[in-house]
């Protein structure tokens, strides 16, 4: 039953689409920020399989870098929660690792590359030292592990309008007034927000109509 959260709060992987702009679907990360308890659209999504794939992945990197001496910080360890004046902040990185006074957030990734993956990266390395004890005054970078390449990101791509970005995208989402609406058949099929909660829902693609023009 959808029900209203007591107050504003955001999954990282709520936003990261929009801060990349691989969505443009503003409501549904509103709607997510302020209810709770909604009907889902059933899944075909094998969870069991993409855990699997998804530890075996966090491990094997985890030992790579205990052998290369950094001390490893692994998943729920990385757990956190920043309240702010517009919404409370969640998530969770794969993985910490922290070596003479320099850090990696690394997040692994079973699936194909997506500009989002970044940002999801780079959210963590904003929101990790005010809430991690071993990611505070160490110089932070990031990566995103793939599983046959990696991603770097230096501690140098969180720039202050990067910051910015991703602090007014979290204003934005846990604030009082509904986003726009921007249903799209490519990313309501990736939605699992029924119809019964979004009327604007596009479950099937719609005809183009073909215009005659004389213009070129």
């Amino acid at each position: 039953m959808t029900e209203p959260r007591s107050s504003s709060y955001i999954w990282v992987t709520w936003i990261t689409g929009l801060l990349a702009a691989d969505k443009h679907c503003e409501w549904a990360a509103w709607f997510r920020a302020h209810y709770q308890g909604y009907a889902k659209v059933p899944s075909d999504f094998d969870l069991a399989a993409w855990k699997a794939a998804h530890g075996d992945m966090v491990r094997k990197r985890a030992e790579e870098l205990r052998a290369a001496g950094y001390g490893v910080y692994v998943e729920d360890q990385n757990k956190f929660s920043l309240k702010g004046r517009a919404a409370t902040l969640g998530g969770v990185a794969d993985l910490v690792a922290v070596r003479e006074g320099d850090g990696l957030v690394i997040d692994c990734k079973s699936g194909q590359r997506r500009d989002s993956d970044a940002f999801q990266v780079l959210t963590y390395m904003l929101a990790l030292p005010l809430t991690h004890q071993a990611c505070r005054g160490v110089r932070l970078g990031g990566e995103v592990q793939y599983r046959d390449s990696r991603l770097a990101i230096a501690p140098e791509k969180l720039t202050g309008e990067l910051k910015g970005l991703i602090l007014r995208t979290i204003e934005s989402v846990g604030g009082e007034a509904p986003l726009p609406r921007v249903p799209s058949l490519s990313e309501c099929r990736f939605c699992d927000i029924t119809a019964a909660d979004c009327p604007e829902r596009i479950e099937e693609a719609q005809r183009v109509e073909v215009v005659e023009t004389d213009l070129f």
